[in-house]
């Protein structure tokens, strides 16, 4: 069992680990060295960013972090920690096993899709691929907790809140919002929607920081 759930991690791991340095290769440049540009000034230390993908990469890597030690957190206390008990379980459900498999793995897919969505231009194609993201975290957390699996409450309840924040920030965008939508950028919703992601997930990770690290 120990060795099946250390596939699902890494499994996982991988997957992620593709996921950000993809947002790392989306966010700075790839140029030719006869076309690099000495660094002359501290300014041009920062010439090989792409600085309208900066924010979102933030965002990325600050959801990254609490999801991938959640995810190692939680396989290890549901199916690791029981086999080292004094009364260890005979069985584990291996279906059970199965739908966590299944969930880890879209959800990682899902951060390949964010990697892929940095641009400040296309900013509502990645808050709409994390309100996905934490609503089947959101669905997850709520079958796990019913089945009386290792899953904070608080997770339920932070997915609940950011799913409706960020949607009711997209439909002020889209349905209230005027602007030439191919040619404009709205700063306005963009700077709000970034300030209460980064703000949000800021607080939600040292919120959970005992759960996450605390073996």
């Amino acid at each position: 069992m120990t060795q099946i759930v250390e596939n699902i991690q890494s499994i996982y791991t991988i997957v992620l680990a593709l996921a950000i340095a993809e947002a790392f290769n989306q966010a700075i440049k790839e140029s030719k060295p006869q076309e690099e540009k000495h660094a002359t000034t501290f300014l041009n230390w920062f010439d090989c960013l792409h600085h309208s993908r900066i924010i979102s990469l933030i965002v990325f890597l600050l959801m990254a972090a609490p999801f991938f030690q959640g995810n190692q957190k939680y396989l290890y206390l549901q199916y690791i920690e029981p086999l080292h008990q004094a009364n260890p379980p005979k069985s584990i459900s291996a279906r059970w096993l199965d739908f966590d498999c299944l969930i880890f793995s879209v959800q990682a897919g899902l951060f390949f899709v964010m990697s892929r969505s940095l641009s400040a231009r296309r900013w509502q194609q990645f808050y709409a691929t994390i309100i996905l993201l934490l609503s089947i975290d959101f669905v997850w957390a709520l079958m796990e907790h019913w089945h009386g699996s290792a899953v904070p409450r608080e997770w339920i309840w932070f997915d609940l809140i950011a799913v409706f924040v960020l949607a009711a920030i997209i439909a002020l965008d889209w349905f209230f919002m005027r602007y030439e939508r191919d040619k404009e950028l709205n700063k306005v919703c963009y700077v709000a929607v970034s300030t209460v992601a980064i703000l949000g997930l800021v607080f939600g990770y040292f919120y959970q920081l005992d759960y996450l690290i605390d073996y």
